[in-house]
Order: C-alpha cells, then sequence, then structure tokens
C-alpha cells in the first residue's frame, strides 16, 4: 500500500487547482432529505450528484444529504440527478436548483413499478446441479485497490466476469480485504449487465450491504435471496456508503489475470476503464437449464416482492465526549522523538515517537501542551472541527552575559590536507566523493571508529547495533511480480534520513566507494576502519534519489592510501573506485556494429550512404530496428527532410504495434526537435500501456514540449489520483524521482502555480551544490546496464539497472525505463560516463536516450539529447563526455 507522503499532498492539492478550480467562496451547499413519495419516510443510501462531472455523495440512514457545489464550473444544461434502486430516477437542470446554505430542503421520490423475480430458487431445485466458480479468487500480493482519505460517498469498484451461455444462479459473492483503517465502512453490492460498453443496467433491483471491520479477511455475501440468474457476463463490485471514523483506509485484494475493471470516483460520475486488471471479486454458482426455470417459475408466480434492505446495527455511542486527537511535532521540518504531548490540568499524557506522530484522547475544550527539554512551550485547544493538531516547535533562546568567543572561525581544509591528516584525525570521514571533515562539513554527520564495534559479532549490522543514535534495523517487504510473492528483508534506517515521515527509506551502504543498496554482509568487521552514518538531504544530495533514505559509507584498512606519517602509499593497487581507464572507446566499439551500419559510417557523402541504405532496404525489410538505425544515423548527418522522412513513412507498420520500437521512434524525433511527431508516439503507447506509470510520465512530457499545459497538469493530477487510489505504484527508485523533479519544474515555469516554501527548501537541499542534471531513458523496459560515472579527481560511482532488483524497498521499479542524475559543480574538470551493457529479453538493440542539462531550473537553463544504441554486452564502454555529450555519426 502506498503512504502517501509530502509530496502526495501537493500533488493532491494541484489536482485540486488544475482541474476542479473550486473557488473558495464560490461553493453553494445544496442539502436536503430525501423522501418516498408514498409512505413520506426517509431514504437512505440514495445516489445523488451532477451526472458525470465528479461532484456526488449518498443519502446517509436518515435520508439526509449534504452537496458542496460551485455553479460556475457547470453549465445551466448540467444534470443533478437522485437514483436508488425501485425508485424513479429525478432529475435537475442546475439552472433549476434553489441553491441556499440556510435552506433544508426535501426531494421527493416515486416508487418504481416492479415485476416480481421470475424464479425464486430454493435448496429443492438445487439437488444435483452442478455447482461452480465464475470470477477472480486469487489474492495477489503486489495488486490491490481500495478507499483512502476522506472517501467519497457513492464511489464504485467494479470486476466485469465472464460466463458462458449457459445459466448460471448467482449463490454467494466472495472478495477479500486486506486492511481497513476505519473503525468500520458499510457498502453496497452491485451487479449490473455486462452488455455496454460501462455499467449501465442494474441486476440486482434491491439494496444489499454489507459492514465491514477492522478484520482483515474473506468477505462472503449471500446472493441467494435475491435470485439472480445470468447467461451473459455481468459486473460486480462494490459502493461506498458510509464511513464509521474520521477517515476510510479500505485496502482490497486483486487478482494477477487480466480482466477489466470499472470506477467511479463519487456518485454518478462517469466511468472509467482499467483494462488488465481485475478484483478478487467472485460468485459462487449452479448451473441451471432451462427445464429448471421453468419449474421454478410454476412454484414462484406468486411470491411477493419483499425488500430485503436492512439497517446495519452499528455500535457506536451517540454522545461522544472524548475524540482522538492525532498529529506530528516538528522542528524546522524534522520530526521531534520523545517530545511529551498532555492534557493540561490532567495526568493524561504521551510522547511522539521517532517520527515525531502521537494520539491522545482529549474532550471538547480540552487545552494539549506540548513540552520538549530546550524548546519553547507550545499549547492547543481542542475544538468541534479538530482531530488532527501539527505542532512546530522552536529552540528557547536564553541570553547568556559575560561570554566571549574568542576561538577563530574554523577554515575548510582542503581534500589533500584531509587525505594527508585521515588516519590521524578522528573528526575525518571518507567517501566516494572525497574526505568529510565533520566539523565544517554543514550538515549532521556521525563517525564511528572499527576498533569501538563488537567484533565478534556475526556481520556488520550486529556489530553496529547500539552504536550509533538514530539508527536501527527493521524489515522490508519485497514484492515479486514475476511470481506472485513476496519476502522481507533486512534493512538500515537512519532517523532524518528520508524525505518525508510517511515514506521512510532504508539507507544504502559505501564501502571503500563502491556503493551497495544491499546490506554488505560480506564485510569482515576487522578490516573496518571508520564509520561515518550521513542521514540527512544536504549530505547525500551528491549520491542521487538512491540516497534519500541516508549513507553509511565505511573505510577499511585496505582503503587508506595515506600512511601515519602522512605520506602517500600505492593507491593504484588498493583503492578500489580510482577509475583505471578500462572502457573502450567509439571506435573500438563501432566494430561490433551490423555491417550496414559499419558501411553508413564508412560513408563519405549523403549518396554513398543513400547507396548503402537501399543495398540493404529488402535484406531488412521486416526489420524495424534497420530502418530505427538508418533514421537515426541520417538526421544525425545529412540534412535531407524528405529522405529521411521517408525512410519511417514508407515502413510505418513495423511500428504501428511495437511499443519499444515506437519508443526509440519517438527519442529519435524529440533529438530532431519535431515534438508533434513524438507527441503522436507516446499517444500511441499511452493507450496501449494505460496502466503503466512510464506511460504517465512519457505522455506529461511530451505535452509540456507541445506547450500543451493544461493537458500536461490533468496528467500530472491523473497520475497523482491513481497513486492514492492505489492503481498505481510510485517507484521510488527511478521513475517516480523524474516524475517529481519534472512536476515541480513544471509548476515553476509553466504554470502561476506556487510551490511553498518548505518545499523549496527541500528541492534546494537535494540538487545544492548540483548543476547537471543527466537523464536517461532506454525504450525496453526489460534491459539491464550498469552506468559508471567517473568525476574529475578520476573517482567513480556505478548504478544498476537490473530485473533482479526491481522491487526494491517501498516501490515498484517494474514498468520504469527513466534514471535521473545530478552531478555535483564545485568540482571543476571533465566527467566520463560510461556504459556495461547486460542485454535484453528480446535479443533486439536497446536504444538509449541520454539528456544533460545545464542550468537545469535557472533562466539560462540549456539540454542537448543524444541517443545511443546498445547492442554490445558484457564490455564496459565509453558513452560521452561531460561537460558536452560529445557528437559522432550515430547519435
Amino acid at each position: 500500500m502506498i503512504l502517501i507522503n509530502k509530496l502526495h499532498k501537493k500533488y493532491f492539492l494541484f489536482l485540486v487547482l488544475c482541474i476542479s478550480s473550486i473557488g473558495l467562496f464560490a461553493q453553494h451547499q445544496y442539502k436536503g432529505t430525501v423522501l418516498d413519495a408514498d409512505t413520506k419516510e426517509t431514504l437512505p443510501f440514495v445516489n445523488i450528484g451532477i451526472v458525470n462531472k465528479g461532484v456526488g455523495t449518498v443519502s446517509d440512514f436518515d435520508g439526509k444529504f449534504y452537496l458542496e457545489i460551485d455553479k460556475g464550473n457547470f453549465s445551466k444544461d448540467d444534470i443533478l440527478q437522485f437514483s436508488s434502486v425501485g425508485y424513479k430516477t429525478v432529475k435537475f437542470k442546475i439552472s433549476e436548483v434553489n441553491f441556499s446554505n440556510a435552506l433544508f430542503q426535501k426531494v421527493v421520490m416515486q416508487p418504481e413499478a416492479m415485476q416480481l423475480n421470475e424464479a425464486i430458487v430454493t435448496a429443492k431445485y438445487l439437488k444435483g446441479k452442478k455447482d461452480d466458480v465464475v470470477g477472480f479468487s486469487y489474492p495477489s500480493k503486489n495488486k490491490f485497490g481500495y478507499w483512502k482519505g476522506d472517501g467519497s460517498l457513492g464511489a464504485e469498484l467494479l470486476t466485469r466476469i465472464s460466463v458462458d451461455k449457459k445459466k448460471h444462479y448467482l449463490k454467494d459473492f466472495h472478495f477479500y480485504v486486506n486492511e481497513n483503517y476505519s473503525d468500520s465502512v458499510l457498502v453496497r453490492i452491485n451487479i449490473y449487465k455486462g452488455g455496454t460498453i460501462y455499467p449501465e443496467d442494474k441486476l440486482l433491483k434491491k439494496n444489499v450491504t454489507k459492514m465491514i471491520g477492522k478484520s482483515p479477511g474473506k468477505i462472503t455475501v449471500d446472493l441467494k435471496p435475491y435470485n439472480l440468474i445470468v447467461d451473459e457476463d455481468f459486473s460486480i463490485g462494490l459502493e461506498l456508503l458510509e464511513v464509521y471514523g474520521k477517515r476510510v483506509g479500505l485496502v482490497l485484494a486483486a487478482d494477477y489475470r487480466p480482466s477489466t475493471s470499472y470506477r467511479r470516483y463519487v456518485s454518478q460520475g462517469q466511468w472509467k476503464t482499467f483494462r488488465g486488471d481485475a478484483m478478487t471479486f467472485y460468485v459462487n454458482t449452479t448451473a441451471l437449464n432451462d427445464g429448471d426455470i421453468a419449474q421454478i417459475s410454476d412454484y414462484s408466480r406468486n411470491k411477493l416482492l419483499k425488500n430485503s434492505f436492512q439497517t446495519p446495527i452499528i455500535n457506536t455511542n451517540p454522545i461522544k465526549t472524548h475524540r482522538s486527537i492525532t498529529g506530528f511535532v516538528f522542528n524546522n521540518g524534522k520530526p521531534v522523538e520523545n517530545a511529551t504531548v498532555q492534557i493540561t490540568e490532567s495526568l493524561k499524557q504521551t510522547q511522539t515517537d521517532a517520527y515525531g506522530r502521537y494520539s491522545i484522547m482529549a474532550r471538547l475544550g480540552d487545552v494539549i501542551s506540548y513540552n520538549y527539554l530546550g524548546f519553547e512551550k507550545v499549547e492547543r485547544k481542542v475544538t468541534e472541527t479538530v482531530h488532527n493538531i501539527n505542532v512546530s516547535m522552536n529552540v528557547k533562546v536564553e541570553e547568556l552575559t559575560g561570554v566571549t568567543v574568542t576561538e577563530r572561525a574554523r577554515l575548510k581544509k582542503t581534500e589533500a590536507e584531509m587525505f594527508s591528516e585521515y588516519l590521524t584525525n578522528d573528526e575525518f570521514a571518507k567517501t566516494a566523493y572525497g574526505t568529510l571533515d565533520k566539523k565544517t562539513i554543514g550538515h549532521s554527520i556521525t563517525i564511528l571508529e572499527g576498533k569501538s564495534l563488537n567484533l565478534t559479532a556475526p556481520n556488520i549490522l550486529a556489530a553496529i547495533d547500539g552504536k550509533i543514535a538514530g539508527v536501527r534495523v527493521g524489515n522490508v517487504k519485497v514484492e515479486n511480480p514475476c511470481f506472485g510473492c513476496s519476502f522481507t528483508k533486512v534493512a538500515v534506517f537512519i532517523r532524518g534520513g528520508s524525505g518525508s515521515i510517511n515514506n521512510l527509506r532504508p539507507a544504502i551502504f559505501e564501502v571503500d566507494g563502491i556503493i551497495y543498496e544491499e546490506v554488505p554482509y560480506f564485510l569482515d568487521l576487522n578490516v573496518i576502519e571508520r564509520i561515518a552514518v550521513i542521514p540527512g538531504l544536504a549530505g547525500v544530495g551528491r549520491y542521487g534519489q538512491v540516497a534519500a533514505g541516508g549513507v553509511i559509507a565505511i573505510s577499511t584498512h585496505f582503503s587508506n592510501f595515506a600512511g601515519k606519517d602522512g605520506k602517500n602509499i600505492d593507491q593504484a593497487l588498493i583503492q578500489r573506485n580510482i577509475y583505471k581507464h578500462d572502457a573502450i572507446d567509439k571506435q573500438q566499439a563501432n566494430k561490433n556494429l551490423p555491417g550496414y551500419l559499419q558501411a553508413l559510417l564508412a560513408g563519405s557523402s549523403f549518396e554513398a550512404a543513400k547507396k548503402v541504405y537501399h543495398e540493404n532496404e529488402k535484406l531488412y525489410s521486416s526489420s524495424a530496428s534497420f530502418f530505427l538505425d538508418a533514421y537515426i544515423y541520417f538526421t544525425a548527418n545529412w540534412e535531407q527532410e524528405k529522405f529521411n522522412n521517408d525512410i519511417i513513412a514508407n515502413h510505418q507498420s513495423l511500428f504501428e504495434n511495437n511499443i519499444n520500437e515506437m519508443k526509440a521512434l519517438a527519442y529519435a524525433h524529440q533529438r530532431e526537435g519535431e515534438f508533434e511527431k513524438a507527441k503522436k508516439l507516446y499517444t500511441n503507447v499511452f493507450v496501449k500501456r494505460p496502466n503503466y506509470a512510464q506511460s504517465y510520465r512519457d505522455m506529461a512530457n511530451s505535452y509540456v514540449e507541445v506547450n500543451e499545459v493544461q493537458k500536461a497538469a490533468n496528467l500530472y493530477s491523473r497520475y497523482t489520483k491513481l497513486l492514492n487510489d492505489s492503481f498505481l505504484v510510485a517507484d521510488t527508485i527511478g521513475l517516480h524521482p523524474i516524475i517529481t523533479t519534472e512536476f515541480n519544474h513544471f509548476l515553476q515555469h509553466k504554470t502561476d502555480f506556487a510551490i511553498s516554501s518548505e518545499d523549496l527548501k527541500e528541492i534546494v537541499a537535494m540538487r545544492k551544490g548540483t548543476d547537471t542534471r543527466l537523464l536517461f531513458e532506454w525504450n525496453d523496459d526489460e534491459a539491464e546496464f550498469e552506468l559508471q560515472f567517473v568525476n574529475p579527481e578520476n573517482r567513480y560511482f556505478v548504478s544498476r539497472t537490473s530485473l533482479n532488483n526491481q522491487n526494491e524497498y517501498f516501490g515498484k521499479q517494474e514498468y520504469s525505463s527513466s534514471k535521473e542524475f545530478f552531478l555535483e559543480s564545485d568540482i571543476i574538470g571533465e566527467w566520463v560516463v560510461n556504459i556495461n551493457y547486460k542485454g535484453n529479453k528480446s535479443g533486439l538493440p536497446t536504444y538509449l536516450k541520454v539528456t544533460s542539462f545545464s542550468g537545469y531550473g535557472t533562466d539560462s537553463e540549456e539540454s542537448t539529447i543524444r541517443i545511443y544504441r546498445l547492442s554490445l554486452k558484457n564490455v564496459n564502454q565509453n558513452l560521452f563526455y561531460l561537460p558536452t555529450l560529445g557528437i559522432d555519426k550515430l547519435n
């Protein structure tokens, strides 16, 4: 399940701003009671809303409803609709509705003449009949759907179930609850005929409700009293009617097998289709023949239809004298642990946890005090509308007299000085990006000597246990999408080493300059010289997003290339992240290209290259890769617009259903500045892959390139909505940080939306000391490779893209084919970027697009795009040098 972090909240605010555009002072409240026209009794759970406009609710147990509407967002002909099974639908045009915040109105609904059920099936007629199960019964470990947050009443989630043409009597409906954070939730079971594009005609003509409590597990609903017989596909699912508790968090299991699901997010809202997704909804059935139906019909012809709706018994105290108050305590955006939260004039108190979180029972009018040693006391009063209180505490400032500071300000030592003093100064720490001085580094860092470890411990985790404040060992659940299973692995967490308290990320390890995203159990404890724990964003920015949970940098005796006398020793034989210039150059790599590409590169004129192309055109007539290679080569080298365009136009059919080749072709169009052509290709990919987060990122970015700002905004908002509703999963390692970066860039440069100062501080902290952004995108999401970054000081860092680590930490990297890096600007000189390509499952070449941004996010921002063809495997080969990507005939 995805926890909503601060970024998600910002996204959600933006969704409201860019789609709904609801003005704070333009709201009109429409409230009232729904009544039965004949009996004058109130009608519970009537669907109320503006048709297909995302504004709606349901009436409560007493038939009352409250609806907030901004009339300025709707035309006078938009329809406000009231619908309920057994009653005629009531419709009003918006122009006919009497909006008044003070007026409590009555809406009367006429009962609808209903025929008797054709058959009432009893156990007498089911003896000896064949039972069957239809639908999706497997609760997958990595798929689910749910309602979250405040919950929109009337929201529905359905899955289409296929049946053969035989008549099936529906007996029991089953679904699985993974988690429920509410006290309880009331849902309605809805069943629709399956012969339409969207659910329209309800098969179940009665209110069938189910109360769901906190306990997870399988839920069964008895359908036998409702005499449902189907001989065609149908859709079945749940509708949210009532939430007991402050918020809803109902998580339902889904099945890995493909089907079609439908969802609408509010009563009377527009249906959305999610192809390829199925909830774990299944029905026990009994097969019947025509003779059975006739016999049953004769038996039940005169049975009266009875209303099956039963009002659930809710175990609640109508007079609530207490309520749970929850929240967080911060100091400068960081959680305050063990702060005392107390009800003033009472002994009732609690403490905040490691994330600054607390919960305490309070009454209306109570004053809650927040205390922590060295901080100013804060008090907050509990009012009728208060359920959540977040507090920011400030350090207590006390004036001191008679104190004179005489020590001279510390001067930052040079890298050479720290290098030579490392072994004699225990306030120095060694990392892949240089030596750190604890006194002058400017951010939090903890340094531990190797000799102080528990050297009898079985591994590094046990050795540091209890030795470093703020470090804890925990478990991370890892999902395997290929096999539908999960397992738990051990990870290390550092307090303060996450971008969000709600999305804690494990720390990574660095051993002698080499990055490990897993715990280095292989490490011999006796060779450890020093350990540095770097928790904050300011300290790990140069490592990139992979280090958002902090870094534990370990240096061993073998990595020390300065003796105790300060003299250098043979670093070439010892230092493990010193680049040895072992990558082959472009000229060597090109010798492994296909013959036609080598011939093209050897051509000295357009005519010579054209001849090579035509000589191979028929030979490779069915190969999209050949025409991609040719198009990339000719557009990079020869300004022959018609000829170049004809390469693709004459072989368009090779790309129409090939997602990987379409993406590679879109890269080529983007490099040439033909963004409209690229947008068409990304649109086709999006249609074919609507459930991939990568599709949302690519499509939104393409909209920005053609300056379709509103469409980009809608897509970013849609992506966030699907994250929050768990239809998409945030890849917190690769893709999601890219969307975060580009979304902030979009807000700053394409809209008037103001980013909060707190968010800007986090962005600035992460980017401090960086100037160049490198964005890597590849067309085949099953491609595997290693990127090697060599800085001007000849030290390198390796980033791996592997199918084996696609589900690391709390995000699935499945279907992600992008990564970004920010290079620090305080090291002057040339960077080298190499790649070791491992291949893909198709055996076809992978196309890598690299975009280099200088001055990213500033008014002087510039970018360069290059495309690289990857086919040579298991060889470290040079890609490019920075600050420029350079140019060769292949890109």
